[in-house]
């Protein structure tokens, strides 16, 4: 049998008994991964390692386990994360419940997701007794270097350097998650093919890059649990789309590079984007805001959207913020006359935010 119909065959038992797409996985990491199984078991025949992964759910579960995990970092999305802060100052606390702010995120992956939300929460105003994190995943390894906190220089490049004095401790080999940070998270292995139900239920799951391990025939089961793992009026976040490639140059957390968007989907974007254009001209700002958070989850290089997010910090006196937004607006599309103006508009220099904190 020739290696590259093995490898199909491998990919389909995987796709079909986990459910997993290893398409979303690097060819080169997956082959790595499968040698060095075989080598495990002993064996040479892919053959013969095919009919163990039939046969065996801990093969195949170890299998997923052996490939290289994906490099990430902290903060990654600051849109969507703003856009959280948001939600839970104008939904959840207002609601007359007292009960603590649940959040599930999956996949908890290395654990820099899970620690960045913690960290928007504290950021926010929340309080350690009013919220928690259950972060979840299937690799048991990717889950015992989210639990030990401790991260490489690397997985720093896009935290922000106010955040990283308070809550990040430098080690000779780089940072690790305070204490505070990390009493708010909890790591626990589930496997969301393989669960009947999640545990509930959650006023959030945030789930931006889940869809894109699994393949199209698991997507909607696992919409279906975590749907019924959320509270009534709850906010869920699932993305399905791989992140972007950074692009040469590019200041460190931005991107452009994603593959292009149907013209139906053109039409709709330009559809809700004059939408939310009216609202923010009405003062509707969180109505706004969520729009465009929901255009950049399809189309990440939608300098529009950007700009958008850009007047309604504008708006509500988040100068900083502001000038990031159209800063990067301005990275995506040089030209865009809106953010060209509005950057016009903002002061040259801002005190740094932490600075303000402290003299209010």
């Amino acid at each position: 049998m020739k290696k590259t119909d093995s490898h199909s065959l491998i990919q389909r038992i995987l796709r079909r008994t986990l459910g997993l797409d290893p398409a979303a996985v690097n060819l080169s990491d997956f082959e790595q991964a499968v040698a060095a199984r075989m080598a495990q078991h002993g064996i040479r025949s892919r053959v013969r390692y095919m009919e163990i992964l039939r046969c065996s759910r801990k093969e195949r579960q170890s299998l997923v386990e052996t490939v290289r995990l994906p490099q990430t970092s902290f903060f990654q999305d600051p849109e969507t994360l703003s856009s959280l802060k948001r939600w839970v100052a104008c939904h959840w606390l207002p609601r007359p419940s007292k009960k603590p702010l649940r959040l599930l995120n999956v996949p908890a992956t290395t654990g820099e997701e899970a620690y960045s939300l913690a960290i928007t929460l504290l950021e926010s105003g929340l309080q350690a007794h009013q919220f928690h994190i259950d972060a979840v995943d299937v690799n048991d390894r990717a889950l015992r270097i989210a639990a030990s906190a401790s991260y490489p220089a690397s997985a720093m490049v896009t935290a922000p350097e106010s955040l990283q004095d308070r809550y990040f401790l430098r080690e000779q080999n780089g940072f690790r998650i305070s204490g505070a940070v990390r009493s708010q998270v909890s790591f626990l292995k589930t496997d969301l093919e393989g669960s009947k139900s999640m545990s509930g239920p959650y006023d959030i799951i945030f789930g931006r890059r889940l869809m894109r391990f699994f393949a199209a025939s698991a997507q909607g089961r696992i919409l279906r649990g975590l749907e019924k793992a959320l509270k009534p009026g709850g906010l869920l976040i699932v993305g399905g789309k791989p992140e972007p490639k950074k692009s040469k140059g590019a200041p460190a957390g931005w991107s452009t590079a994603q593959a292009p968007i149907s013209p139906v989907q053109e039409v709709q974007e330009r559809v809700k984007l004059k939408e939310a254009g009216e609202l923010i001209e009405s003062r509707r700002f969180d109505e706004a805001a969520w729009i465009c958070v929901n255009v950049l989850a399809i189309h990440r290089a939608c300098a529009q959207a950007v700009c958008l997010l850009g007047k309604i910090a504008q708006a509500e006196g988040r100068l900083t913020e502001a000038r990031e937004f159209f800063r990067r607006a301005l990275y995506l599309q040089p030209r865009l006359r809106p953010a060209i103006q509005a950057l016009g508009q903002c002061p040259p220099w801002l005190p740094h935010p932490s600075t303000r904190r402290r003299s209010s």
